[in-house]
């Protein structure tokens, strides 16, 4: 049977199985995506008119002007986590939780939780803060799982705190205006933290040896103003930010451009960033966008060309006779995006999934910025879902050789756990995402 005597629905499948294929083979993730979607077009309406679409499409999204605020996001949390004030942070909440049990993991968490008012990264958030967290956690005796465990999935709670990169992509996607997406970020971001602290301390108490030698043992001094003084930078950064957006002062992008300029000033004036600090700082961010834009364009061109084929129309059409409620169609949305999230990175998942999504959203007239927050947070609990947990795979990098990875998805399953609650209290309950953006407006 020749190809262009299937149905178009049929082509868009066999090039979803060319991109799978592609990506079993370890291709990197953008070229599979490019190429399935190149292939399928061309297949499909030529050479010529297939590379005269595939030409724009990519650049139309890759030139969005929102876009051009990942960067200044990126370099801002580089500059702090390069000028040593996620250290500041840890050693603040490792004084005020020093009576807790599992007062270190409790305060690793907390610490990715402030971290993310500074970063929209998880990666970054868990690598950050785990560099300083681990050794810690090490030397009082923790359980090795344990100290994966809260390195690897505290750090996912950055990308749902704003500012958010991968709420930046969504608002770009879906028309909504990103202050909106970065308030109902909040308190889901803030609810996670709570869920893993709340687990943490109930594990530790019910089982002490998973602390070690528990901080509440040799906890020494109260907190001084010094401690609390030293806090201020990240604290200063984040409210010129938040000021910014959502003072109208400033576009997403300028207040991300002031957030990285405070920060340098800051690691100036602490002295505390030297010029091959700085320099990192740049090639991490530079690195980071043009991986983030590669996998735009890849993603966006297989997403043009399954629009093409009207493949999210037949999705939207299945899903509305075999997920036939609202319940059953987020289940089979969990069920896809977390499969994703366990291969694919944040923005690819994002840039590949959610065009074909977005149909069958937008017919069942669900809210657009609460399903945001969802897929974001489905999106994040897959990178620290095994077997192929991006995040477990970096915090696994952090421990000392001879522990397993088997250790570091044992560790995180209690937080997947926890997620779970995360995750039923925010189907159940719109308005723990929606409260604060109506506030706004």
């Amino acid at each position: 049977m020749a190809l262009d005597s299937l149905a178009p629905e049929y082509q868009a499948c066999l090039a979803l199985l060319l991109f799978l294929g592609l990506a079993a083979l370890r291709v990197p993730i953008a070229f599979a995506l490019f190429t399935a979607g190149l292939a399928g077009t061309v297949a499909m309406i030529g050479i010529g008119p297939g590379f005269a679409l595939l030409s724009r499409a990519p650049l139309e999204f890759a030139a969005s002007w929102e876009l051009s605020a990942v960067p200044m996001f990126l370099l801002m949390g580089n500059i702090v986590a390069r000028a040593g004030l996620a250290d500041v942070l840890f050693t603040l909440f490792q004084h005020l939780t020093r009576r807790v049990p599992g007062g270190l993991a409790v305060a690793t968490n907390i610490t990715c939780a402030a971290f993310g008012t500074a970063s929209g990264s998880s990666l970054a958030a868990t690598v950050g803060v785990g560099r300083i967290a681990v050794p810690q956690m090490l030397k009082r005796g923790y359980d090795p799982g344990l100290i994966a465990g809260v390195c690897g999935c505290a750090g996912t709670i950055a990308a749902v705190i704003p500012p958010s990169i991968p709420f930046i992509i969504f608002a770009i996607l879906t028309e909504q205006s990103v202050l909106t997406m970065f308030a109902a970020g909040l308190l889901p971001g803030l609810l996670t933290a709570l869920a893993y602290t709340v687990m943490i301390i109930l594990r530790a108490r019910l089982n002490p040896a998973l602390a070690g030698a528990d901080a509440r043992e040799d906890a020494g001094p109260r907190p001084g103003l010094r401690d609390l003084l030293g806090v201020w930078p990240v604290a200063a950064i984040a409210a010129m930010v938040i000021a910014g957006l959502y003072g109208g002062f400033a576009t997403p992008t300028e207040a991300g451009g002031l957030g990285a300029l405070a920060a340098l000033i800051v690691a100036l004036i602490r002295r505390t960033l030297d010029r091959a600090g700085f320099r990192a700082a740049i090639a991490d961010t530079a690195r980071t966008t043009a991986a983030i834009l590669i996998v735009a364009v890849g993603a966006s061109t297989l997403s043009t060309y399954l629009a093409l084929t009207g493949f999210p129309e037949v999705v939207a059409g299945q899903l509305a006779v075999f997920a036939d409620t609202d319940i059953a169609f987020l289940l089979v949305l969990s069920v896809v995006l977390l499969a994703l999230g366990t291969v694919l990175d944040p923005m690819g998942v994002m840039l590949l999934a959610l065009p074909i999504f977005l149909p069958a959203v937008e017919a069942r007239g669900l809210d657009m910025v609460w399903f945001g927050v969802i897929a974001v947070k489905y999106i994040e609990i897959g990178l620290i879902t095994p077997p192929l947990g991006l995040n477990l795979f970096a915090a696994h990098g952090l421990m000392p050789a001879g522990i397993s990875f088997g250790r570091v998805v044992r560790g995180a399953a209690w937080f997947l756990l926890a997620e779970m609650v995360v995750m039923v209290l925010l189907l159940a309950f719109p308005g723990i995402s929606l409260w604060l953006p109506s506030v706004i407006r």
